[in-house]
């Protein structure tokens, strides 16, 4: 046996050819957009039609007003008459001849001579899957995988080479055996003749977005056209109406193909699953999905520790070691068993965090769930055994393409901000005692997790007699499985009460959703809302009689203790509820600075007069931030964080204006608003500070009471 055949798990025997036929549905679907793509293209040519006979009008037209004086102001005026019906024609036309490329500035190509052993695989895989070999094979830092190419209009009538691209993130987490069966799900999507319809109508729906959405070009040519002269700009402007009311019919029959197309692509996904399945194994790739979601938040961990340490002016020498202990402190925290270095999750595990009981059956929804996916694999029933091995044994060097990727999320980042290169041990120190800073006493059972307590009348509160004994016993009660379960629930019920909500209101486009095991039709959504919003105020009650019962035995702990322990827990009660509602306050605050700055952050043009009321609104805004930075400053919140310190006391001593002249003051506007969001994020950590210190001291005041 070569070192290839070695390293390509077996595939499952007696697979029948009819896994990997179209289903009845997906043609079904396919039926319904070509129907569509008719529909919509009948539109386009009658408009096409239209639009070159105005050509001709407008061109026969303005050559007579050119040739009827020698006047600039009339020529000029007839070749504004001849370009409204040009540029109309050239608006409809110019997606033919568009080419959308994808940026592979994040990417490394690899070449079989670099990678063999990679090749060789990917090679007999498509082989198995009955398609091309990639163009090219790219690798990228994150946890996917994709097949992608250039594409353009004629992309739907002639075949084009595409190219792979494998996330080492990926690599990172899974087996022999899954990565066989991730890959071959990117393939199934291009495999076999019967799927050409399919990728046709994916390269139709591209092309249609282009022509209707992908106009920054064109427009800026236009903007470019109507500035030679104030003359050609009032026939702009009348191309620009136009074009608009042309857009709009179109995009309202492009709604149309697109609400079909997000349902086939659904079924393009359970195919390609099939695909997967027949040789690799339905069970190998369920796995894949479930590693992948734990993976992937992980990664992105990883991802926001390199923002965070980047202000440091460190960098992470190989994220994917940084990957892997993150996922491993993952296992630790939730009691996992690991393969690989990598968390395994069971159903059983995935379903304590399924506390929602909507389940919303969006037909436009393009990807289907990861367990409706499951499901259909598991109704396959094609099972194949396991290579355990890390892919990373298809790859030569990996080491090095670890270290050359990790650099790649570096790329935009100056050299000088690049002083120290930090290992795998030193993350994973600082890591670790991070997670032991930023975690509540595991004595509480995670009842405080997530979880932000009701503001409490604390004279009245310890005013009152509480008459149970501070034992073992009703600590245990206090923060029962059942106690903890009640938030978590009420979290749950709040999210599904939005989701309600935006069905009611169209935000979610669906005919009918499933709450608690029942169908209910959309109309149906306001009655369930009212249902779960009574039940939301009950739990909202019982949650609040229950923070009051868990203070109310902490202060007569403190008070067995001393009264001195008894004033001091109140004080750091009364402190933490002070701090939290000024911190509120900030919250309301920056709102007010992000909601102000909104159109310069969407990249919007703004007019003269919008921005100096712009401007008018952000000095307002800096002076209650002024009086709320003075405060924090008075009071320590900055000490631990120099920077910000800094910062903030530079703000209160600035009279920033923002505006001058006709122009934005660019450091002035950058200044607010990152001050604003590095406070908040100041704010934050001192409250969990805060809160911990409150929930280890009264910890420590019961136990005095209780071990005596």
């Amino acid at each position: 046996m070569n070192q290839t055949s070695r390293l390509y798990p077996i595939n499952p025997a007696g697979v029948s050819d009819s896994v990997t036929e179209p289903s009845a549905s997906f043609k079904r679907e396919v039926k319904k957009v070509m129907t569509s793509i008719f529909l919509f293209f009948a539109v386009y040519i009658i408009i096409m039609l239209l639009a070159v006979a105005l050509a001709i009008g407008c061109v026969l037209l303005g050559w007579g007003v050119i040739t009827a004086s020698t006047h600039l102001l009339i020529i000029i005026a007839g070749a504004g008459i001849m370009s409204i019906g040009v540029m109309v024609v050239i608006f409809l036309i110019k997606f033919i001849f568009s080419i959308k490329k994808v940026d592979e500035g994040g990417m490394l190509t690899v070449s079989e001579g670099d990678q063999p052993e990679l090749f060789a695989f990917i090679k007999q895989l498509t082989e198995d899957t009955q398609t091309h070999f990639p163009k090219k094979i790219v690798l990228s830092p994150e946890v996917n995988a994709s097949v992608f190419y250039n594409d353009s209009f004629w992309s739907m009538f002639f075949p084009v080479k595409k190219n792979l691209m494998i996330g080492l993130g990926l690599v990172n987490t899974v087996t022999l055996s899954e990565f066989k069966a991730v890959m071959a799900h990117e393939f199934g999507h291009f495999s076999q003749r019967s799927m050409k319809l399919g990728s046709f109508v994916y390269n139709v729906n591209k092309a249609v977005y282009n022509m209707l959405y992908e106009n920054n070009d064109f427009g800026k040519f236009l903007h470019t056209w109507g500035n030679l002269h104030w003359a050609i700009g009032i026939f702009v402007w009348i191309t620009v109406q136009i074009i608009k009311g042309i857009q709009s019919v179109l995009q309202g029959m492009y709604s149309f193909i697109n609400k079909n197309y997000m349902s086939l692509s659904r079924e393009m996904e359970f195919h390609a699953d099939a695909v997967a399945a027949s040789v690799s194994g339905g069970n190998n790739l369920a796995s894949a999905l479930k590693k992948l979601e734990i993976s992937d938040a992980c990664y992105n961990s990883v991802i926001q520790k390199a923002d965070v340490w980047l202000n440091n002016k460190q960098v992470f020498e190989n994220i994917y070691g940084n990957h892997k202990v993150v996922m491993h402190q993952y296992a630790v925290d939730y009691n996992l068993p690991l393969q690989n270095g990598v968390p395994l999750v069971s159903d059983e595990f995935i379903k304590r965090f399924q506390l929602s009981k909507l389940n919303i059956k969006n037909q436009w929804a393009s990807h289907p769930a990861t367990e409706d996916r499951e499901k259909r694999l598991d109704e396959l029933g094609i099972h194949a055994e396991t290579d355990e091995r890390s892919a990373w044994v298809l790859f030569s060097n990996p080491e090095k393409l670890q270290q050359q990727l990790s650099q790649i999320i570096y790329v935009a980042v100056p050299e000088e901000m690049k002083e120290q290169i930090i290992d795998e041990q030193v993350f994973r120190d600082k890591y670790v005692n991070e997670i032991k800073l930023y975690r509540l006493p595991a004595e509480y059972n995670g009842y405080y997790d997530d979880k932000r307590i009701n503001n409490v009348d604390l004279e009245t509160l310890t005013a009152k007699p509480y008459d149970e004994a501070i034992c073992k016993e009703k600590f245990n009660t206090l923060f029962s499985d059942e106690k903890v379960g009640l938030g978590k629930l009420l979290l749950a019920n709040e999210s599904d009460a939005g989701l309600l909500e935006a069905i009611t209101d169209g935000g979610i486009d669906t005919k009918t959703f499933d709450y608690d095991g029942v169908k209910y039709e959309k109309r149906e959504a306001v009655d369930v809302l009212a249902k779960l919003k009574i039940e939301i105020e009950q739990q909202k009650k019982q949650e609040q009689s229950d923070e009051e019962e868990i203070m109310s035995f902490f202060f007569k702990a403190a008070k067995m203790n001393s009264d001195a322990e008894f004033e001091t827990l109140k004080h750091l009660y009364a402190a933490h509820f002070e701090k939290r509602n000024r911190a509120d306050k900030h919250y309301e605050t920056a709102q007010l600075v992000v909601n102000t700055l909104s159109p310069l952050l969407q990249g919007q043009q703004v007019s003269i007069e919008a921005a100096e009321k712009m401007a008018s609104e952000l000095r307002q805004v800096s002076t209650e931030l002024k009086l709320q930075f003075g405060y924090w400053l008075d009071n320590g919140f900055f000490d631990a964080n120099a920077a910000l310190k800094e910062k903030a006391a530079h703000f209160i001593n600035a009279q920033y204006q923002y505006f001058a002249g006709d122009s934005f003051i660019d450091f002035e506007l950058s200044a607010i608003h990152k001050l604003v969001n590095d406070v908040i994020d100041e704010l934050a950590v001192v409250q969990f500070k805060s809160f911990k210190n409150i929930l280890e001291y009264q910890y420590k005041l019961y136990l005095n009471v209780a071990a005596a």
